[in-house]
């Protein structure tokens, strides 16, 4: 079965590049983007990437020269952005919670020619450095904020081109090597049109207060700060996700709209029935990244009392699909079992493995073709071939279609694991555990966890004669080769892991002996 969102019109475009001259020119006085620390109106928005720009142009950047980002949520990161949309060059945003090999790799894949990164973060920036090119020049965000503060340079506008690249972001691959994600200038500018052209969205005013917690180097963080930008709207921006700071926020600055990932929600409910206090009285709460629970998703309705719109994407198409506030209809239970319909200019296929259609209800794989899709993985065309067919993109999620065209989720096919929002792949976690003294295989699974959405869990064969570790020694053994959202929480030992005839590990299986212990 096939469901496809309203054609987009790209005549009415309007270019990221031109987003914060074109709000300043009515109200550039109005505050764009709010931080802990930072309050930037839209003018000064503007003429901070203008200088930016100039500077980098100065510098000797040319279109395509990759800009390094390694840093939390500050304003400093849309001046990065918006000077990188007017002079062509590519923003790589680095997850600033990596460990060393994994910056190392990305700060050698992407081989930017200038690396921005903060102060705090200066250790893991010089530890990766060694795989930066030669001659790439470092700079902290903190000097770079002070340098733009009253600089004044305007560059020479240029013409822009739908695929002109301009966002490298980076996805976990199921090698263990993470992919960058090839983000057009079009693309990236297409995202804020798609929701305003798609029926089932709901207006976003200028007078809007919205809150992220979003990453700047995830694509859901990069969207929903555009989707304001690009009214005019107030954004607030944090990088601290604890609930306490949240609802403070919401109440200092009065917000409307906050987004958050459902293990934050649930945090974020708890600390409200602490309280012993009202909620704050948002008008929208926007939620995605991992699946909700339909007990969740009501306890939320009935706390906040505001209107709801669940997200559903990734990070090669952008958001997909959408489930708007008036779906959230207790008359309809069935829709909010579902990620909603696609958003305009998405088109979304369920094919069978033999590449055909499947009717309503038959589940197969997700296939979606997007205006908001990926030039390509950067460096690898293979990848890119083997994911992209005939314009389609291959999501690896499983799903069905309803009569009505609203996706339901049926599994994913890739054995990803999310763990409070962030996409862990089991290959690398196993990777990086397989030669702990204790382990002779080793796999690593997703168990449905109630604060996490799902909890990495390692599931075990223990080397001969060997003890079994707990959880700590294991989260141990791999902090310095990875992030710690993907180091196990849970570990179970069995006495042996499910094999195929050829010898190989069976996650499925091995997930499935872990849930009937």
């Amino acid at each position: 079965m096939r469901a496809a969102g309203p054609a987009l019109d790209r005549s009415t475009m309007l270019w990221i590049a031109e987003l914060p001259g074109r709000i300043a020119a009515g109200a550039g006085g109005k505050p764009a983007l709010i931080t802990e620390t930072e309050t930037v109106t839209y003018a000064e928005l503007d003429r901070r990437a203008d200088a930016l720009c100039a500077a980098l142009r100065a510098e000797g950047l040319r279109p395509g020269d990759r800009i390094g980002y390694l840093g939390i949520n500050t304003e400093v990161f849309w001046y990065v952005l918006f000077a990188a949309a007017r002079g062509g060059f590519v923003v790589a945003g680095y997850n600033w919670r990596n460990a060393v090999p994994e910056m190392a790799h990305a700060f050698g894949d992407s081989a930017p020619r200038v690396l921005y990164h903060d102060a705090a973060l200066t250790g893991l920036a010089e530890a990766a450095a060694p795989s930066l090119p030669a001659g790439c020049r470092r700079q902290s965000v903190e000097d770079l904020r002070d340098l733009l503060a009253d600089a004044t340079a305007v560059p020479e506008r240029r013409a822009y081109a739908f695929d002109d690249p301009l966002v490298l972001m980076y996805t976990s691959g199921t090698t263990g090597s993470p992919k960058g994600a090839l983000m057009s200038h079009g693309m990236i500018s297409q995202l804020s049109r798609s929701y305003d052209a798609s029926p089932q969205w709901e207006d976003w005013q200028a007078s809007d207060v919205a809150i992220s917690v979003l990453p700047n180097f995830h694509i859901a963080g990069i969207g929903f700060m555009l989707m304001g930008l690009a009214v005019g709207a107030t954004m607030v921006q944090s990088a601290n996700p604890a609930p306490d700071n949240l609802i403070g926020l919401m109440r200092r600055h009065n917000a409307d709209r906050i987004y958050m990932v459902p293990t934050l929600i649930r945090m974020v409910l708890d600390a409200i029935d602490a309280s012993g206090r009202a909620a704050p009285p948002l008008r929208g709460i926007y939620y995605g990244a991992a699946p909700i629970s339909p007990d969740l998703l009501k306890r939320t309705i009935a706390t906040f009392g505001c209107r709801f719109t669940q997200f559903y994407g990734m990070t090669e198409c952008s958001t997909t699909h959408v489930l708007g506030p008036d779906q959230h209809d207790p008359a309809h239970p069935e829709w909010m079992l579902t990620v909603g319909q696609p958003l305009a200019g998405v088109e979304c296929e369920i094919r069978r493995p033999d590449g055909s259609l499947c009717s309503a209800e038959e589940p197969g794989e997700i296939w979606i073709r997007s205006a908001m899709q990926m030039n390509g993985y950067w460096n690898k065309p293979e990848a890119t071939a083997e994911a992209v067919v005939d314009g389609w993109y291959r999501s690896g999620d499983g799903g069905c279609l309803t009569q009505d065209g609203f996706l339901r989720l049926t599994d994913r096919l890739k054995e990803m694991i999310v763990t409070g929002g962030e996409n862990v792949y089991p290959v690398q976690v196993e990777n990086a555990l397989r030669d702990h003294p204790a382990i002779a295989e080793i796999a690593v699974v997703g168990i449905p966890d109630e604060k996490w959405g799902e909890a990495v869990t390692a599931v075990i064969e223990l080397a001969k004669g060997a003890s079994a570790p707990d959880v700590e020694a294991l989260r141990a053994h791999g902090r310095e080769k990875l992030a710690g959202y993907k180091l196990p929480r849970r570990v179970a030992v069995v006495v042996a892991l499910p094999r195929t005839a050829s010898g190989k590990v069976q996650r499925g299986k091995a997930r499935a002996q872990v849930l009937g212990q």
